[in-house]
């Protein structure tokens, strides 16, 4: 017997015992007096109930009704405080008779539905039904009720207005006493955010993913483009010498500047798969951004008019051009995306020079410099409601649909334009599309330095012994061509332990060794660390396709006379560092 039946048995008790008390104390009231000789015998009847009731009336409520009141009590509050509990939860809740008919709903319900309290109670459940489950999926649902009296999982359902959701449902049967289905209550949640979540999150490791792809490929095209840049400076060379047409000088020389440009493509896509390092530097911006947009349009389709608008005034920003691209491109597409169902569909990217006093966005911009560079990429799209406005460069925040965003694109542009001292704010008016604005602080800039550098001549003030070390064929026949013809002295290893070996042979004449970082067998950075316990102040210089590994060359870098060189590499630049190396020991 449970506590609520033991209660109700006490209780009737406790009556039973109060009137068997108020009867005798009527009869011996009735002895006592001798009323029963001088009465009738309805009035005795009369007066024994008068006498019951009144005797019992007060022990009654002190023993019997008092503490059912207060049972009767304690159980409402719990109701009320169940139905509230139910009513304010988080989770919608949904109770339906063992037919389908839907019984109660709590508010949480009706918030991620869209249906009404009142819309929803008579109903049937399937109301929410998306189409994207089949029968046999309900059929097994049901089955689980039946013989478990639960069900478990998740699965995508309808709201009222026609846009369907993911939830994860829990569904109990509720049995009567004997057994029976008397209600199922229904408890699930809106999984639409968390399943945003977990999208924007595969992304990023399917970007690791790339990354770490990238990183493989670019190592070894990267060798690919320093043999060709190499080999086409050495063909340059001996054309020359040799007298050849200026269209066949002239054709090498754009040899080596496509495959820089290849080399800067890799770059970008190392940038915008993982983390990299990269240095700033002053770059034209107006150049920066024609490149951007040129890659961006790949990804454009031809029914989209895109529209750029530059000033011819030169803007010059100090920055890592390969971040300040991918921020660009991340905007282009961004608008790209807006306009796609528009339709007009056009984008219009502005880029002039300003003020910050002169920026309508002066308030809410923290850049304090006298001149800066505007940027500004506008589209013909829908627009952004309001509310959103302020979401719009948070982390994997997207107005798009479930799989066609991450929400990392325009925060990842927010963070670039920051890290470079910038600000960015956009605007935007319903049905009529959006404004993203950047600004950028303008740096000074000697343009004239930086476009006459890979022109001048190769210079070459002292010869020596370089020990060249690199697993890739091409790479070390082609340096060591680049080498011979400034006048030195090239040994060719294949790998660090080949170099070690050739070092020992060689080292009281090699003034200078060369490595790639990456090597099988043993990578330059070990190779190197041996041959300075014999020579600590050997001069080196390192190559490599990628980022170097922070932990390899954190440790060897610090030195003056160890540098690095990313391939591919311009002639003058290797020139003028082992120029640098071999001087500074003769």
């Amino acid at each position: 017997m449970d506590q609520k039946n033991f209660f109700y048995l006490h209780c009737v008790l406790r009556l039973a015992i109060i009137i068997l008390v108020a009867e005798i104390l009527a009869m011996l009231l009735f002895d006592v007096t001798g009323l029963e000789d001088s009465l009738s015998q309805l009035a005795e009847a009369v007066l024994d109930g008068v006498l019951l009731v009144t005797l019992s009336s007060y022990p009654l409520y002190l023993f019997v009704y008092k503490p059912i009141l207060k049972s009767f009590k304690k159980d409402q509050q719990q109701i009320e405080m169940l139905a509230e509990a139910l009513q304010g939860a988080g989770e919608s809740v949904i109770i339906t008779r063992p037919d389908g008919e839907i019984v109660y709903v709590n508010q949480a319900f009706s918030d991620v539905t869209g249906y009404s309290q009142q819309e929803a109670i008579g109903g049937n459940p399937n109301m929410l039904q998306s189409g994207k489950q089949d029968r046999h999926f309900y059929e097994r649902m049901w089955a689980s009720i039946k013989s478990k009296g639960q069900w478990k999982g998740e699965l995508w359902n309808k709201r009222k207005s026609g846009e369907l959701y993911p939830e994860a449902l829990d569904v109990r049967s509720i049995p009567d006493e004997d057994g029976n289905t008397k209600f199922l209550v229904g408890v699930f949640s809106d999984l639409t955010e968390q399943k945003r979540v977990e999208n924007a999150l595969l992304q990023t490791q399917k970007l690791e993913a790339v990354g770490t792809l990238v990183g493989g490929v670019a190592h070894n095209f990267n060798n690919l483009l320093a043999a060709i840049s190499g080999k086409a400076y050495v063909a340059q060379v001996k054309a020359k010498k040799s007298g050849a047409p200026d269209a066949v000088i002239e054709n090498l020389d754009d040899i080596q500047t496509l495959s820089f440009d290849a080399s800067h493509l890799v770059k970008q896509l190392l940038a915008f798969a993982r983390e990299s390092q990269h240095d700033k530097e002053n770059i034209t911006l107006a150049a920066a951004l024609r490149d951007a947009v040129a890659t961006a349009q790949i990804g454009i389709p031809e029914d989209i008019e895109v529209k750029l608008d530059l000033s011819s005034e030169p803007m010059t920003i100090f920055a890592d051009q390969t971040h300040i691209k991918q921020a660009i491109i991340n905007l282009v597409n961004n608008a790209r995306d807006a306009v796609r169902s528009s339709v007009v569909k056009a984008i219009h990217i502005r880029l002039y020079p300003s003020q910050p006093e002169n920026c309508c966005d002066r308030g809410a911009c923290h850049i304090h410099c006298k001149n800066i560079a505007c940027l500004e990429i506008q589209d013909t799209g829908t627009g952004i409601n309001s509310s959103d406005l302020d979401k719009v460069f948070e982390p994997f925040f997207t107005t798009k649909e479930v799989g066609q965003g991450t929400g990392l694109g325009l925060s990842t542009a927010h963070g670039i334009i920051t890290s470079h001292n910038g600000s960015i704010h956009v605007r935007s008016t319903f049905s009529k599309g959006s404004t993203f604005k950047v600004c950028l602080p303008l740096a000074e800039s000697d343009q004239t330095e930086v476009t006459t550098a890979s022109k001048t001549p190769v210079q070459v003030s002292h010869s020596g012994t370089i020990l060249v070390a690199d697993d890739a064929i091409e790479v070390r026949k082609t340096v060591a061509s680049v080498l011979e013809s400034f006048g030195h002295h090239v040994i060719q290893a294949s790998d660090g332990i080949d170099a070690i070996e050739k070092f020992y042979a060689h080292q009281h004449e090699i003034s200078l060794v060369i490595s790639d970082i990456v090597m099988p067998r043993m990578d330059g950075v070990d190779s190197v660390l041996e041959m300075r316990k014999t020579y600590p102040e050997l001069p080196v210089i390192f190559m490599t396709g990628y980022d170097a590994p922070k932990e390899k060359t954190q440790k060897i870098l610090d030195n003056e006379t160890s540098m690095l060189l990313n391939k591919p590499f311009k002639t003058a630049e290797l020139s003028k560092l082992v120029n640098k190396l071999i001087n500074r020991n003769g």
